[in-house]
């Protein structure tokens, strides 16, 4: 074969194929928490009076930890659905940052017994005009992220969430105490096809979270942003413009 023959995959091509493999990605993030569900009733049901009671607690405990995974792969996937038809719109109201994490905590379900959360107000300030639906949707999204992937270093992972008011906007600051993420990859972690790479599919996740977290903060005139911490771990700060301000 002459060089000339060999042509590069058109930009097209490329995204075909990552199409593709999101497809088979998102095929298996579904059925593997599914078949731990069904697993776990039909041993109870064949099986329960022969069972202890500690085994069926955990039988119990892992059917619920992968429904909640099961239900958190399948709201990202419709979220992402629903913000590529340009069909969500903000609705702007009174708000308060400490309220919103309270509400991104309350919807991590078991995830959030996996580690230790620390949150701490930067001044006595927490209030500001945004949509705290979306705004929490965008905080709990960063924090699955961190207790999922910033956690690998310790079996009992520390987030700390920092929030307050600044230069006239609201912010919230999550660290992890992971490994980080090298600068030369972090405009990816927010691409939905980042995670479609073989050694990350070894962790079943869609990898959407971090780009819906994105389009909601765009969609709140906010942004997000993404640096390491010195002493280890990455830290996501989000950015609220204050509509009262």
């Amino acid at each position: 074969m002459k060089p000339e023959d060999i042509s590069s995959p058109t930009h097209d091509e490329i995204r075909e194929y990552l199409h593709r493999q999101m497809l088979s990605s998102v095929s298996h993030d579904l059925k593997t928490p599914l078949a731990t569900i069904i697993g776990s009733l039909e041993v109870m049901t064949m099986l329960y009076d022969k069972l202890s009671e500690e085994k069926r607690r955990s039988l119990i405990s892992s059917a619920l930890t992968e429904a909640f995974r099961l239900d958190h792969f399948i709201t990202n996937i419709l979220d992402m659905a629903k913000f590529e038809a340009d069909a969500v719109r903000p609705r702007f109201e009174s708000a308060r940052l400490s309220q919103m994490i309270n509400d991104s905590l309350a919807r991590l379900g078991p995830l959030k017994t996996k580690g230790e959360i620390k949150i701490t107000a930067i001044g006595s300030a927490d209030d500001l005009v945004t949509d705290p639906m979306l705004g929490s949707r965008a905080i709990g999204l960063v924090l699955h992220n961190a207790f999922k992937f910033g956690g690998r270093k310790t079996a009992n992972p520390v987030i700390e969430v920092e929030y307050g008011l600044e230069n006239g906007e609201g912010f919230v600051r999550i660290r992890d105490h992971g490994e980080g993420i090298p600068l030369e990859k972090q405009a990816a972690v927010f691409d939905k096809y980042t995670r479609l790479q073989k050694t990350d599919q070894q962790n079943a996740s869609t990898g959407l979270g971090l780009t819906i977290s994105q389009y909601i903060m765009r969609l709140l005139d906010g942004r997000i942003e993404l640096h390491n911490h010195p002493e280890g771990g990455a830290i996501f700060t989000l950015w609220y413009a204050n509509k009262k301000a």
